[in-house]
Protein backbone atom coordinates (compact mmCIF):
# COMPACT_ATOMS: atom_id res chain seq x y z
CA UNK A 1 0.00 0.00 0.00
CA UNK A 2 2.93 2.60 0.61
CA UNK A 3 4.33 1.84 -2.51
CA UNK A 4 0.92 2.53 -4.10
CA UNK A 5 0.51 5.89 -2.16
CA UNK A 6 3.95 7.23 -3.16
CA UNK A 7 3.57 6.49 -6.35
CA UNK A 8 0.27 8.58 -6.79
CA UNK A 9 1.71 10.81 -4.51
CA UNK A 10 5.06 11.34 -6.64
CA UNK A 11 2.64 11.14 -9.88
CA UNK A 12 0.82 14.08 -8.30
CA UNK A 13 3.84 15.83 -8.14
CA UNK A 14 5.35 15.72 -11.34
CA UNK A 15 1.97 16.55 -12.56
CA UNK A 16 2.31 19.64 -10.08
CA UNK A 17 5.66 20.51 -11.74
CA UNK A 18 4.58 20.17 -15.26
CA UNK A 19 1.70 22.30 -14.81
CA UNK A 20 4.15 25.04 -13.23
CA UNK A 21 6.69 24.63 -15.32
CA UNK A 22 5.31 24.02 -18.98
CA UNK A 23 3.25 27.37 -19.10
CA UNK A 24 6.48 29.31 -17.70
CA UNK A 25 8.07 27.71 -20.98
CA UNK A 26 4.75 28.61 -23.23
CA UNK A 27 4.82 32.16 -21.93
CA UNK A 28 8.75 32.80 -22.79
CA UNK A 29 8.92 30.59 -25.87
CA UNK A 30 5.85 31.34 -27.44
CA UNK A 31 3.17 33.84 -26.35
CA UNK A 32 6.18 36.72 -25.75
CA UNK A 33 7.44 36.49 -29.25
CA UNK A 34 4.08 35.82 -30.45
CA UNK A 35 2.32 39.28 -28.68
CA UNK A 36 4.74 41.47 -30.07
CA UNK A 37 3.66 40.85 -33.56
CA UNK A 38 -0.27 41.65 -32.25
CA UNK A 39 -0.15 45.22 -33.34
CA UNK A 40 -3.31 46.39 -32.33
CA UNK A 41 -2.39 46.97 -28.65
CA UNK A 42 -6.16 46.63 -26.89
CA UNK A 43 -6.05 43.24 -28.93
CA UNK A 44 -2.33 42.52 -27.74
CA UNK A 45 -3.59 43.63 -24.10
CA UNK A 46 -6.78 41.98 -23.65
CA UNK A 47 -4.96 38.54 -24.97
CA UNK A 48 -2.18 38.75 -22.49
CA UNK A 49 -4.81 39.71 -19.57
CA UNK A 50 -6.58 36.30 -20.80
CA UNK A 51 -3.56 34.38 -21.03
CA UNK A 52 -2.15 35.40 -17.57
CA UNK A 53 -4.83 35.02 -15.74
CA UNK A 54 -5.48 31.09 -17.20
CA UNK A 55 -1.72 30.67 -15.82
CA UNK A 56 -2.64 32.18 -13.01
CA UNK A 57 -4.87 29.23 -12.87
CA UNK A 58 -2.73 26.75 -14.16
CA UNK A 59 0.16 27.25 -12.23
CA UNK A 60 -1.63 27.92 -8.77
CA UNK A 61 -3.03 24.72 -9.02
CA UNK A 62 0.52 23.05 -10.17
CA UNK A 63 1.55 24.63 -7.06
CA UNK A 64 -0.95 22.65 -4.79
CA UNK A 65 -0.27 19.61 -6.21
CA UNK A 66 3.02 20.12 -6.02
CA UNK A 67 2.55 21.40 -1.54
CA UNK A 68 0.06 18.30 -0.92
CA UNK A 69 2.45 16.05 -3.07
CA UNK A 70 5.59 17.30 -1.69
CA UNK A 71 4.04 17.42 1.77
CA UNK A 72 3.19 13.34 1.64
CA UNK A 73 6.64 12.49 -0.18
CA UNK A 74 8.77 14.23 2.84
CA UNK A 75 6.40 13.01 5.75
CA UNK A 76 6.86 9.18 4.56
CA UNK A 77 10.71 9.46 3.19
CA UNK A 78 12.25 7.50 6.00
CA UNK A 79 9.58 4.32 5.72
CA UNK A 80 9.89 4.89 2.31
CA UNK A 81 13.58 4.72 1.79
CA UNK A 82 13.42 2.45 5.38
CA UNK A 83 16.17 4.73 6.69
CA UNK A 84 16.72 4.11 10.08
CA UNK A 85 15.27 6.71 13.27
CA UNK A 86 18.89 7.03 14.02
CA UNK A 87 19.93 8.92 10.76
CA UNK A 88 19.74 12.38 11.09
CA UNK A 89 18.34 13.85 7.77
CA UNK A 90 20.34 16.71 7.19
CA UNK A 91 23.29 14.14 7.41
CA UNK A 92 22.31 11.99 4.44
CA UNK A 93 22.43 13.95 0.80
CA UNK A 94 18.77 13.71 1.04
CA UNK A 95 17.96 15.98 4.06
CA UNK A 96 20.76 18.60 2.32
CA UNK A 97 18.98 18.18 -0.90
CA UNK A 98 16.17 19.06 0.26
CA UNK A 99 16.64 21.83 2.78
CA UNK A 100 18.54 23.55 -0.30
CA UNK A 101 15.78 22.89 -2.52
CA UNK A 102 13.81 24.90 -0.51
CA UNK A 103 15.52 27.90 0.23
CA UNK A 104 16.06 27.84 -3.63
CA UNK A 105 11.83 27.26 -3.74
CA UNK A 106 11.44 30.31 -1.15
CA UNK A 107 13.33 32.80 -3.26
CA UNK A 108 11.94 31.28 -6.90
CA UNK A 109 8.26 31.87 -5.17
CA UNK A 110 9.22 35.64 -3.63
CA UNK A 111 10.35 36.27 -7.49
CA UNK A 112 7.38 34.31 -8.94
CA UNK A 113 5.18 35.97 -6.50
CA UNK A 114 6.81 39.82 -7.28
CA UNK A 115 6.36 39.22 -10.97
CA UNK A 116 2.66 37.90 -10.74
CA UNK A 117 1.53 40.47 -8.68
CA UNK A 118 3.55 43.69 -9.03
CA UNK A 119 5.28 43.81 -12.03
CA UNK A 120 3.56 41.59 -14.39
CA UNK A 121 -0.37 43.93 -13.74
CA UNK A 122 2.02 47.00 -13.78
CA UNK A 123 3.41 46.27 -17.56
CA UNK A 124 -0.13 45.29 -18.28
CA UNK A 125 -1.72 48.26 -16.91
CA UNK A 126 0.81 50.44 -18.41
CA UNK A 127 0.15 48.87 -21.72
CA UNK A 128 -3.43 49.46 -21.54
CA UNK A 129 -2.87 53.39 -20.68
CA UNK A 130 -0.57 53.55 -23.61
CA UNK A 131 -3.67 51.50 -26.09
CA UNK A 132 -6.01 54.19 -24.16
CA UNK A 133 -4.00 56.70 -25.53
CA UNK A 134 -2.74 57.94 -22.15
CA UNK A 135 1.13 59.39 -21.38
CA UNK A 136 3.37 56.29 -21.48
CA UNK A 137 5.90 56.14 -23.16
CA UNK A 138 7.90 53.49 -24.33
CA UNK A 139 10.71 53.93 -22.43
CA UNK A 140 8.52 53.05 -19.35
CA UNK A 141 6.80 50.26 -20.81
CA UNK A 142 10.15 49.23 -21.95
CA UNK A 143 11.61 49.28 -18.32
CA UNK A 144 9.23 47.33 -17.00
CA UNK A 145 9.79 44.63 -19.81
CA UNK A 146 13.00 44.35 -18.83
CA UNK A 147 12.13 43.73 -15.29
CA UNK A 148 9.29 41.22 -15.94
CA UNK A 149 11.77 39.73 -18.33
CA UNK A 150 14.48 39.16 -15.67
CA UNK A 151 11.56 37.78 -13.51
CA UNK A 152 10.42 35.07 -15.10
CA UNK A 153 13.85 34.06 -16.61
CA UNK A 154 15.09 33.80 -12.94
CA UNK A 155 11.95 32.05 -12.23
CA UNK A 156 12.27 30.03 -14.25
CA UNK A 157 16.02 28.86 -14.07
CA UNK A 158 15.75 28.42 -10.49
CA UNK A 159 12.76 26.16 -11.38
CA UNK A 160 15.09 23.82 -13.12
CA UNK A 161 17.55 24.01 -10.89
CA UNK A 162 14.89 22.35 -8.13
CA UNK A 163 13.91 19.87 -10.26
CA UNK A 164 17.23 19.06 -10.58
CA UNK A 165 17.46 18.44 -6.91
CA UNK A 166 14.43 16.22 -6.44
CA UNK A 167 15.92 14.36 -9.16
CA UNK A 168 18.84 13.90 -7.11
CA UNK A 169 17.04 13.15 -3.77
CA UNK A 170 14.77 10.01 -5.73
CA UNK A 171 18.48 9.06 -7.05
CA UNK A 172 18.70 6.41 -3.70
CA UNK A 173 22.21 4.76 -4.64
CA UNK A 174 23.43 9.04 -4.15
CA UNK A 175 21.14 10.51 -1.95
CA UNK A 176 20.85 8.00 0.61
CA UNK A 177 24.52 8.14 1.73
CA UNK A 178 26.06 10.01 4.37
CA UNK A 179 27.77 13.41 3.72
Amino acid sequence: MENTLHAIALWMHILGIALFVGPQFFLAFAWVPTSRGITDLPTRVQAMRTITRRFLWVGGIGLGLILVAGIYLIASWRSYYTVPEGAGFNSLWYGALFSAKMLILVVMLTLTGIHTFVVGPRQVDLMDQKARGGPVTDEQIAAVRKRSMMLSISGLVLTLVIMAFGVAMNTANFSLQEI
